[in-house]
């Protein structure tokens, strides 16, 4: 009898049972509440509801694909429709190149990764100016020593 063969099988039956053990645990704990209330989930659900734009909220058509003030992808199917998705896809590489956007490893990896495999001739291009964005900002983000108020100014 082949050892090997029997040690694969015996470590593919032990990673299936811890699998099957991980997921009866994520179901055995408690449902969370819906965060809405009942009055938000009505107002929510009336016909009257304008959609916001989730990057600068501003009100738009139910029909949009994109928000006609900053152009982020906001449609429900957007990112499914073929030639609609590129404009999507564009304006995620935008984000990374010339706005303001929460640093992480994650995220820089996925830009990196994004930029890619979108685009894997111009990746170095669009490195580039996402380094030199992702740098800019953080020469011109103000210092945590100096606390400030909402208003931008120094609360001492």
């Amino acid at each position: 009898m082949n050892f090997e063969k029997v040690g694969t099988f015996g470590l593919i039956v032990i990673g299936l049972l811890v699998v099957y053990r991980l997921g009866r645990w994520f179901r055995s704990g408690p449902i969370s509440p819906d965060p809405w209330d009942s009055e938000v989930s009505t107002a929510l659900g009336r016909e009257d509801c304008v959609p916001l734009c989730h990057h600068c909220l501003t009100p738009h058509d139910v029909q949009r694909n994109f928000c006609p003030n900053c152009g982020a992808p906001v449609g429900t199917y957007t990112n499914l429709l073929p030639f609609v998705y590129l404009f999507s896809i564009g304006h995620t590489l935008r984000v990374g190149t010339g706005e303001t956007f929460k640093r992480s490893p994650v995220t820089t990896i996925g830009f990196f990764l994004l930029g890619l495999i979108q685009y894997s001739v111009f990746a170095p291009f669009y490195w580039f100016k996402f380094w030199k964005n992702a740098h800019a900002a953080r020469e011109s983000s103000p210092s945590p020593s100096a606390p400030s108020d909402i208003s931008g100014n120094n609360a001492n």
